[in-house]
């Protein structure tokens, strides 16, 4: 069954206004109207997991359920509906300093991004500026039970990934919180060694994604892919998906996304072609023409494509642009950035169409989560993006455990503690995930560029999803899981 899912928020104004956000930790308000994409729609459930359910050609309608009605309002202050999870404690902390990182009164986090990495400077700061802004704004609540968060920064710069874990296992830190290195497989032998867990913005290499003692608000399990896209794009271009050509960097970043890509998107009547064009991240690629000749040349009618935007995306446009090929290029969230759409002033980014699992900022009026994280960092002097805002979920997940050990707070009760939460939205900050159970969200939508703005494409009206159950497709036989084994926990039996 597929389905729109919708969130329902009372503003002081009484007015109520859809937000999409799968979960169930919602409250409920009211009734909002949706035009439904399929024939068979189904509303989100509420906080607790009552459905209002209509099934129509045309239009879904929320009902507020007595339970609904009854459920009371959140207290202290929140982070769209999550009571934040700081305070001041009672002051009876039992810590005796023999957790690494952790004392009565305090607490050493470890950030990281890629910020360093010459070819684009800068990036993805964001993350680091989201896990620096929620750290502040909990230190102001009062802390984790008491204990002020200190957050430790390591730049990986993409190959310096060793030197940056070993910083962060040499430097007293609890917690890995909201990093994301892109050749995060180099950092395992380390961390491991180390026994530092870790709560990421993101994972890339297989190896990381499923170690035990890593939980993120958004997963990225190796042998599972959220598959809503290929099924949104085949509805879009049924004809344009039947010759695909894929490009990405030569590193396991972008091989390991395409590899299940071409995995997972067959199902919905993708044909791939079977040259892998791949281009060199470790050298500034000064002519994108052959890329754009081998492309042309196989007969591809669209791309997926795999890496960063700027530069390499949009040169690679710009090019493709100049010598005639305009087809539609497929790529994932990281692409949904003020810098990134800055940059398309000459429209050759126009046909890029991303999978989307937030609400995006231009939706922020209708989604208080999307609104309070925008706030948030802001007013710590950051810079938001779609990697913020994954990295505040994980951020979120990890304080909302911590703040549950209490009185003595360690590693073990922590990844006890995530490895609980099975439904996961920060607050409506994105669709329904499982942390504990490492799957990702079955919900999906479709944002594109346009000039220098990013535009919804699908659902088509605003802060919606559209969501199935069978919008997550098993992967297997790549070359990334089989080196893994893993194990009947998908835990890998290949350590270091």
């Amino acid at each position: 069954m597929r389905r729109v899912q919708h969130r329902l928020l009372a503003l002081t104004a009484v007015v109520a206004l859809t937000a999409a956000a799968c979960g169930s930790d919602r409250e409920a308000a009211d009734t909002a109207d949706t035009a439904a994409p399929a024939a068979e729609t189904t509303v989100a459930p509420a906080a607790d997991d009552t459905t209002a359910e209509a099934e129509s050609t045309d239009t879904t309608v929320a009902e507020t359920t007595d339970t609904e009605a009854a459920a009371p309002e959140a207290e202290g202050e929140t982070f769209g509906d999550l009571v934040w999870p700081c305070g001041p404690g009672d002051g009876a902390n039992t810590d005796d300093g023999s957790e690494t990182g952790v004392t009565a009164d305090s607490v050493n986090i470890a950030a990281g991004d890629d910020a360093g990495y010459a070819t684009s400077p800068g990036l993805n700061k964001e993350m680091t500026d989201a896990v620096n802004a929620l750290a502040a704004k909990c230190n102001e609540l009062g802390g984790i039970n008491g204990r002020q968060i200190t957050v430790n920064y390591y730049d990986a710069a993409i190959t310096n990934v060793a030197q940056a874990i070993q910083g962060a296992c040499d430097g007293n830190n609890f917690f890995l919180v909201g990093e994301g290195w892109s050749l995060d497989d180099g950092q395992e032998e380390v961390r491991q060694a180390c026994g530092l867990p870790a709560a990421p913005t993101y994972t890339v290499s297989a190896r990381f994604a499923h170690q035990p003692d890593v939980f993120q608000g958004v997963p990225n399990p190796a042998d599972e892919t959220p598959s809503g896209i290929f099924k949104n794009i085949a509805d879009l271009f049924p004809e344009e998906i039947k010759a695909v050509a894929t490009l990405g960097g030569n590193f396991s970043a972008t091989q390991e996304t395409i590899e299940k890509a071409r995995a997972a998107a067959p199902e919905f009547g993708w044909v791939f072609l079977p040259d892998r064009i791949e281009y060199d991240i470790f050298g500034t690629v000064t002519d994108w023409t052959p890329f754009v000749k081998q492309i042309q040349d196989s007969g591809a009618t669209m791309l997926y494509w795999s890496g960063s935007c700027l530069p390499n995306l949009q040169k690679y446009a710009q090019t493709a642009i100049q010598n005639g090929l305009d087809i539609p290029i497929i790529t994932d969230a990281n692409h949904y950035a003020a810098s990134c759409a800055a940059a398309n002033t000459d429209g050759a980014m126009d046909n890029v169409y991303i999978r989307f699992a937030f609400i995006p900022f231009e939706e922020a009026a209708a989604n208080k989560a999307t609104q309070d994280y925008i706030d948030v960092v802001e007013a710590n002097g950051g810079d938001i993006s779609m990697l913020g805002m994954q990295a505040s979920s994980s951020f979120l997940l990890w304080a909302v455990a911590a703040s549950d050990c209490g009185a003595q707070l360690t590693r073990a009760c922590v990844l006890e503690n995530m490895s609980s939460v099975n439904e996961w939205t920060a607050g409506g900050l994105h669709a329904q995930t499982d942390p504990g159970g490492n799957h990702p969200p079955t919900c999906n939508a479709i944002i594109k560029l346009t000039g220098t703005e990013y535009e919804r494409v699908f659902p088509e009206d605003a802060a919606q999803f559209d969501c199935s159950d069978s919008y997550i497709t098993k992967v297997s036989g790549t070359a990334a899981l089989e080196a893994l084994n893993l194990d009947e926990n998908r835990h890998p039996q290949v350590q270091g």
